[in-house]
């Protein structure tokens, strides 16, 4: 058994301590019973989630970077302890704070930032970070509109209202707060997640009518359908994650069950509308779902705006 912390996180030094050697450590990472997390500080694999595993490596790095600082943590970091979706999460570097106005450095690993006051700091399970309305102004300024829409949209989804984040906006001038202040006057918590708050900002870039989320149909199975976009009961919009496959398997469940769920449950939804659009990531990073989706609104009576 690897000495591990509360977290799960293994140190070298603790394994050291213990009579683990450098070079079990070494096998065991090539094995893969280890995965790295940052220098000298490794996890148990089978510990890491099946999916998002970057995401749940990079919490790790933070935790471990954050034991034993009295500085908070701030911006992608702090976003990684609370729980905020981001669409382009940057993971090369640990995020800090400190109160002064000055002192910013940044370093291959480690980034300080200033100017968090002693009233935008919160404990979230033991550690100092910044509170989650600073954290999603932070991880948004200077970032796309698209990327501020999502981290918006996810603190909307956390609970945070419209009128906390544009009163902490208006408290300070940053550079990029026109962006933040944008993709705030279209934040909607209803958002599932990064990659639909993508597609509604390229919506909104290319000012086409913005869809209801999250409706609620009634399928011919009894079954309850909440639709990513939908438009006038005329079109339903569909984000496909593809990764979520692996996440809907109940036991003994396959991939291709789920696909097959998910075409019967389109199928069953063109009972309510005109058509159903579909598309992927790929779609939204090859800018090839905007007219895709502006035929299928043509096609539907979608009124254009």
């Amino acid at each position: 058994m690897w000495p591990e912390d509360v977290n799960g996180i293994i140190r070298r030094s603790t394994a050291l301590d213990v009579g683990a050697t450098d070079t079990d450590l070494k096998l065991a990472l090539r094995s893969g019973e280890l995965t790295l997390v940052d220098r000298g500080v490794c996890v148990r694999t089978a510990r890491l989630p099946q999916h998002d595993v970057p995401d749940a490596v990079y919490r790790l790095k933070v935790i471990a970077a954050a034991d034993g600082k009295d500085v908070p943590l701030s911006n992608e970091s702090a976003a990684s302890i609370h729980g905020l979706d981001l669409l382009q999460p940057d993971h090369r570097r640990v995020h800090f704070a400190t109160s002064r106005s000055g002192g910013v450095r940044r370093m291959a690993t480690r980034h300080i930032h200033s100017g968090l006051s002693d009233d935008e700091v919160a404990d979230v399970d033991g550690i100092a970070v910044s509170n989650l309305v600073r954290t999603a102004i932070d991880v948004s300024a200077g970032k796309s509109f698209a990327e501020a829409l999502a981290a918006l949209d996810s603190a909307r989804r956390m609970g945070v209202g419209h009128d906390e984040i544009d009163a902490a906006l208006h408290r300070r001038r940053i550079r990029g707060g026109a962006v933040v202040a944008a993709a705030l006057r279209h934040s909607d918590g209803r958002s599932a997640n990064p990659g639909e708050s993508w597609g509604r900002a390229q919506m909104i870039e290319a000012q086409l009518p913005l869809p209801d989320l999250q409706s609620r149909f009634e399928l011919r199975d009894g079954s309850v359908a909440f639709t990513d976009y939908e438009w006038d009961g005329r079109l339903v919009g569909e984000f496909d994650r593809l990764r979520k496959y692996g996440r809907d398997l109940k036991p003994g469940q396959g991939i291709d069950d789920v696909v097959v769920a998910e075409k019967l449950r389109e199928d069953a939804l063109r009972d309510h509308v005109a058509d159903v659009a579909r598309w992927t990531v790929s779609d939204l990073r090859d800018h090839t779902m905007m007219p895709m989706l502006r035929r299928r609104m043509v096609r539907a009576s979608v009124a254009l705006e």
